[in-house]
């Protein structure tokens, strides 16, 4: 079944928000982002507050979140108006999103296993600081691959002038 831009988009921006609920940054500001992302130009608050469905007091604590990240960056529309657009790729803002992660969650659970007394002593508790461990090997990999295809993208791009 098809559906048709302004469904996609809906379905998109309510996606974001339970994705970006789900990873700390708030279900509000997800679905701005989504919003930006979906939009392609820069939009105003009052777009964005439309396009979502929130109050300009929803919206504009959210922007806030975005901007603090550096996922989004605010410029000057027509006359006084500012307008809000994305200072990041997708991939690059779910790395900051990772990092945040990382440091936030993973390393203090990290650290919280290795402080336990005799940790050698208890299988399951070894077992699992081995896994956060991995899972912090993993998410620094992803996060080399992003700055790898960012540098060669770059390189590229300076080659073809």
């Amino acid at each position: 079944m098809e559906k048709n831009i302004a469904q996609t988009e809906k379905d998109f921006i309510d996606r974001t928000g339970k994705i970006s609920k789900q990873w700390g940054l708030g279900e509000p500001a997800g679905r701005v982002w989504a919003t930006l992302l979906f939009a392609g130009s820069p939009l105003s608050q009052r777009g964005i507050a439309k396009k979502t469905g929130y109050s300009l007091s929803l919206v504009s604590p959210s922007l806030r979140i975005l901007e603090k990240l550096s996922m989004i960056r605010s410029i000057r529309g027509e006359g006084r108006e500012k307008l809000y657009e994305l200072a990041l790729s997708f991939i690059e803002a779910f790395n900051i999103i990772i990092k945040r992660f990382l440091q936030n969650d993973v390393q203090p659970l990290i650290k919280e296993l290795e402080h336990i007394k005799d940790i050698k002593k208890n299988p399951k508790l070894s077992r699992l600081a081995g896994e956060y461990k991995q899972l912090e090997t993993y998410l620094n990999w992803f996060e080399k691959i992003i700055f790898m295809k960012k540098v060669t993208a770059e390189k590229m791009g300076k080659l073809l002038g």
